[in-house]
């Protein structure tokens, strides 16, 4: 066992590898990674962190909930919501619709589940 430690940390080292073999063995793997759908390559990399293969169509963990939602659900609010900025006015443009004249003190006491004080 040994042995094959001292051998890989031989290959590792030598020069030959790092500045040629290694750099077109990333490039290849990042070309074939390129050339697979969002699914597979969801599925590859799921399988290769947690050892199992998941079933995204129909999602038992949280992990295989949100690559759900990455894949099957493309809504825009998602991608603007994940912007602190864009996040932001978006909350800001829809406080401007916001009827404070509706939204009293009793009203939002109630909203929030009734015994709520604010």
């Amino acid at each position: 066992m040994q042995l094959k430690s001292t051998l890989k940390q031989l290959v590792k080292n030598n020069p030959l590898y790092k500045d040629f073999i290694r750099p077109m063995r990333v490039r290849f793997k990042e070309k074939a990674l390129a050339k697979l759908d969002d699914e597979s390559y969801f599925i590859k990399r799921h399988k290769k962190i947690f050892g199992y293969t998941p079933d995204f169509r129909n999602p038992q963990t949280f992990n295989e909930k949100i690559i759900h939602r990455i894949l099957f659900d493309r809504n825009q609010i998602y991608t603007a919501l994940a912007d602190k900025l864009k996040a932001r006015i978006y909350i800001a443009t829809t406080l401007q619709h916001f009827d404070t004249a509706y939204n009293t003190q009793d009203n939002i006491a109630y909203a929030a589940g009734g015994g709520a004080t604010l």
